[in-house]
């Protein structure tokens, strides 16, 4: 499991960067996608420490000694007039191998990069989704000390403000956000929770609460908007992919009370077995709290089709919520199969009502 994770990454990364490549001049070469260069592309990567010491604002920035990375930002925004959308830019980093190849080729290429946009529902009531594949050649794709880029796509770390920016834009939309830390620092998420167990070799941070203000334009149009957010960067050798008859699910909540949740889980296409991993639950002036992953179930799981309807139940944290897509829409159209969008939710916090928005992102179905 541990080499299959790895594999099943970068097959994605170098089969989508050579489709984008293969009208160039300079397609990736086809002996990067052969099993033993995969195999190699993983292994030559050692794990990183079981204890990481975490030093902001560098761990903000690239971490290009290790093997695979990314930076994940998912938010709610409304505009002056009420309407409320939501927006996901995702960047993924992976290494072909610990050193840059000995050439002297402008197109050389040691780290692919894989990035998704979604923005939902657009003016048009339609979702706009994109995806795009990179190299770090020419200045294509890059990560360094404040963060990560695909052509025009970039999140970065701004330490003057000590806020985040968020550019992007393609054929009808542009992104322009400036998001604002609520507390001074982000949760260590110290390995992949739950899965330490199962795939250690991960670092990183979740930090919810971020407040955002800027602008959408779309077909030309300007809009102001302000919203909340939430920022995952993780780094190391293992990062969750679905395989086998195994799916992963992802899902973030901010309540009204100031709480949020992150939890992952793998867990077997339809019903049946135990699922593996947790959650964090996050109270304002309160460590994070685990909740077992048996807590988080779909509500109606059938094989083959992506669930959006959770429910995330715990007695002994006094936790019961509804969690639900506000709209049916299909996945969408990027080769690395999954479905990703806003989500809402409602019921109880230690006996109280609560509703609140979220971000699902499930693969494997």
């Amino acid at each position: 499991m541990r080499i299959l994770t790895a594999l099943g990454i970068v097959a994605l990364l170098l089969a989508g960067l050579y489709y984008w490549n293969r009208d160039s001049v300079d397609p990736v070469p086809a002996a990067l996608l052969s099993p033993t260069s995969l195999l190699g592309a993983a292994e030559a990567f050692d794990d990183p420490p079981t204890h990481w010491e975490y030093r902001f604002p560098a761990d903000h920035g690239g971490h290009p000694e290790q093997f695979g990375e990314y930076w994940w930002l998912a938010g709610k925004l409304r505009d002056d007039a009420g309407r409320t959308r939501g927006f996901q830019l995702a960047i993924y980093r992976l290494a072909l191998s610990p050193e840059r190849p000995a050439t002297d080729s402008h197109w050389s290429t040691r780290d692919l990069y894989r990035g998704q946009i979604i923005l939902e529902p657009a003016p048009s009531g339609r979702v706009h989704a994109e995806e795009r594949f990179g190299r770090d050649a020419i200045d294509l794709s890059g990560s360094d000390e404040s963060g990560t880029w695909i052509e025009d796509w970039s999140i970065a770390h701004d330490r003057d403000c000590g806020c985040f920016r968020l550019n992007a834009s393609s054929t009808d939309t542009r992104l322009d956000l400036t998001l604002y830390p609520a507390t001074p620092t982000p949760v260590p998420i110290r390995g992949i929770p739950g899965l330490d167990q199962l795939e250690p070799g991960s670092h990183g941070y979740w930090w919810p609460g971020l407040k955002v203000s800027g602008e959408v334009e779309y077909q030309g149009q300007p809009t102001s908007v302000t919203g909340d957010a939430l920022l995952e960067h993780v780094w190391g050798r293992r990062l969750p992919v679905a395989q086998g008859q195994l799916t992963v699910n992802r899902l973030w909540l901010s309540l009204e009370d100031g709480s949020s949740l992150r939890c992952l889980q793998l867990r077997r296409r339809g019903a049946g077995g135990v699922p593996l991993g947790d959650c964090l639950m996050l109270a304002p002036d309160a460590d994070p709290v685990r909740i077992a992953s048996a807590a988080l179930a779909p509500v109606d799981p059938r094989d083959g089709a992506y669930p959006l309807h959770w429910r995330l139940a715990s007695a002994e944290h006094r936790i019961a919520l509804d969690i639900r897509a506000p709209r049916g829409r299909a996945a969408s159209d990027f080769r690395l199969p999954l479905w990703s969008g806003l989500m809402q939710s409602g019921g109880t916090l230690s006996g109280q009502p609560v509703e609140g928005w979220g971000w699902l992102e499930v693969s494997g179905y």
